[in-house]
């Protein structure tokens, strides 16, 4: 008889178990920022900072985006900031190297990258608030531009 009784304490456990517990709710995905507006005009200014977008995700550590062939548009990026950019030629001819149109506001930085066969690298920091384009043209007439806003 007394073996009954030992078993029954074991039998309830996992019912008690349960018992108190309540489900958790979902953890909350933290919400994507939208776009930046574009700033209004700082007094005396006679033009304002255009929006950009965060650049997408780097692909080397201790930087802060990468930009790829494919990326087009207007990207941010704070001051301090470094940005990657990798173009893959798609023919028989390489990118010609990545250049900053405004060095003082985007600066290519002293880092060496190296890239395989076929792909042009470039590392640039942003130096002071601005706008700067990167642009690089490959042998056969294709250009890549992109806008970069430092603030």
């Amino acid at each position: 008889m007394r073996r009954p009784l030992l078993l029954l304490p074991l039998l309830l456990l996992p019912l008690t178990g349960c018992a108190g517990s309540s489900p958790k709710p979902a953890a909350a995905k933290p919400a994507t920022p939208a776009p930046a507006a574009t700033a209004p005009a700082a007094a005396g200014s006679a033009t304002a900072s255009p929006a950009c977008q965060a650049p997408p995700d780097a692909v080397l550590p201790h930087t802060d985006g990468s930009l790829a062939e494919t990326d087009h548009g207007t990207y941010c990026l704070a001051p301090g900031g470094r940005l990657t950019v990798f173009l893959t030629t798609a023919g028989p001819t390489d990118w010609s190297s990545v250049h900053s149109s405004a060095p003082a506001v985007l600066a290519a930085a002293q880092d060496p990258v190296t890239a395989p066969i076929g792909v042009t690298a470039g590392l640039f920091a942003g130096a002071a608030p601005g706008t700067a384009e990167l642009t690089s043209q490959d042998g056969s007439g294709h250009s890549w531009r992109v806008t970069i806003v430092v603030r």
